[in-house]
């Protein structure tokens, strides 16, 4: 384990996951100017309508709901160095395409559908790879300080991303500030040689039924109530969250009158309040602990949620409400998502890691779809407002899965290593009532002390 660093929570971080590290971090500064410049390309080159720009977008997320159980297949098969340095590769090779026909004259909307499909495809291989890759290389006590460092940097992509690709827009038109995120894929590409072979390479498996082993993946979540519970309450946040994100500008716009500028500092300030959950989470999971941080980080993004709809006028104070709004939902989600995603990593065996973490993804953008679709559908008919208030409220209700789980009282990450992997069952939690009980009891006993340690402070 290397100890330098320039920030804390890199300390002790071996070189191959900084390496990782930082290659997605690059690429996810990258895409923030995809982002902006896909679409500012097909309106500005090809006037795209409002159902273009719909397609255009849905291309690219289509690929996680078609073909994510089948990535998480493929990375438990294959080693994990080849398949993130190619699926990196391919999204640099298609990127560029896009600047290159637009110099040439041949670029349409075709070849713009084309590319954001096949740039779906890859990340989600990606996703799935970079996810099953990261316990190989990590002793386990430190996966929550690791999965903090992620967030912080793409926390901070987030933050700085849109200025990036608002400046490269203006300066080189869109078309070509899309070479940015091109050469962002090659950078996280050329930083996978630094990650040792021993370690993100699988050994070959035994090929079964495809079917089988997807099955298999599912099983493994949906079988172990711990992990099936933080999936379930993940999967119902991101829901309403995404019901939320679909009325969202256009209550800011329609019912509070802001401008794009403003809402554009606005969003840049929620950034931020990623940056913060994402540093403080380990420290506020020592001090409580696991289960009562992952409730806290959703209680406390629900919360921000629902601030957004507190005040209307005067226009100061609902600026005021809206910005307090979104760095309170990010400084709980951040809180959530850097203890939440090592205890899939704890809960399930390296050898399932892309099937289990393919089955989450899948459920969670299948949910994002929908939740999507739900609050449009509800903006139309009750209102903005409304729409945004219910969401906030049923994003609130995820905190019962993990309430009602016997996450409620655990403490610490390492009580369910050794509870499952130490006892030999990494894909369940089905052992007898009598070892289920003493276990709950021993992590309600330790969840007393933190609490009343935590109030004496």
């Amino acid at each position: 384990m290397r100890k330098r660093s320039v920030f804390i929570w890199f300390r002790g971080l071996p070189r191959g996951y900084l390496a990782l590290l930082g290659g997605q971090t690059v690429s996810v500064l990258g895409s923030q100017v995809t982002l902006l410049a896909l679409p500012l390309t097909a309106i500005s080159l090809f006037g795209a309508g409002p159902s273009e720009v719909g397609l255009l977008l849905a291309c690219g997320k289509a690929p996680y709901l078609v073909l994510g159980l089948f990535a998480g297949v493929m990375v438990d098969r294959l080693p994990h160095r080849p398949i993130l340095l190619i699926a990196n590769l391919l999204m640099a090779l298609t990127l560029a395409t896009i600047p290159l026909l637009a110099g040439l004259g041949h670029l349409g909307m075709v070849q713009l559908y084309t590319a954001n499909t096949l740039l779906g495809v890859a990340a989600v291989i990606v996703d799935v790879a970079y996810l099953a890759c990261v316990p190989t290389m990590l002793d386990r006590s430190l996966l929550v300080r690791a999965q903090s460092s992620l967030q912080v940097g793409r926390a901070g992509a987030l933050a700085t991303g849109p200025f990036l690709a608002g400046w490269l827009v203006s300066v080189v038109s869109a078309p070509m500030a899309i070479l940015a995120d091109s050469s962002s894929f090659v950078f996280a590409a050329a930083l996978i040689f630094l990650v040792p072979a021993g370690t993100a390479d699988r050994p070959a498996v035994q090929s079964r039924r495809l079917l089988d082993e997807i099955a298999e993946g599912l099983s493994a979540v949906f079988g172990n109530r711990r992990l099936r519970s933080v999936t379930l309450a993940n999967s119902t946040f991101v829901f309403c969250y995404n019901a939320y994100s679909a009325v969202f500008v256009l209550y800011l716009t329609k019912e509070l009158g802001l401008g794009g500028g403003t809402i554009g500092v606005v969003l840049g300030i929620g950034a931020f309040g990623g940056i913060l959950g994402a540093v403080i989470s380990p420290w506020v999971g020592r001090v409580i602990g696991l289960g009562p941080v992952l409730m806290v980080g959703l209680a406390l993004s629900a919360a921000g949620m629902a601030l957004a709809t507190l005040l209307t006028e005067p226009a100061w104070a609902a600026i005021a409400c809206v910005a307090l709004s979104q760095f309170l939902l990010w400084v709980g989600q951040d809180i959530f998502n850097v203890q939440q995603v090592p205890i899939r990593y704890a809960l399930a065996p390296q050898w399932a890691q892309g099937r289990v973490n393919a089955s989450i993804r899948t459920l969670v953008w299948g949910m994002a779809t929908l939740g999507a679709l739900a609050g449009g559908a509800s903006g139309a008919g009750p209102g903005l407002r409304a729409t945004l208030f219910a969401s906030s409220l049923l994003g609130l209700a995820s905190v019962l899965w993990i309430w009602w789980s016997p996450l409620r009282h655990t403490q610490k990450l390492a009580q369910l290593t050794t509870s499952l992997i130490g006892g030999k069952r990494p894909l369940g939690d089905k052992g007898t009532k009598r070892s289920r009980r003493s276990a709950g009891s021993a992590d309600a006993v330790a969840s007393r002390r933190a609490w009343s340690r935590l109030l004496a402070a």
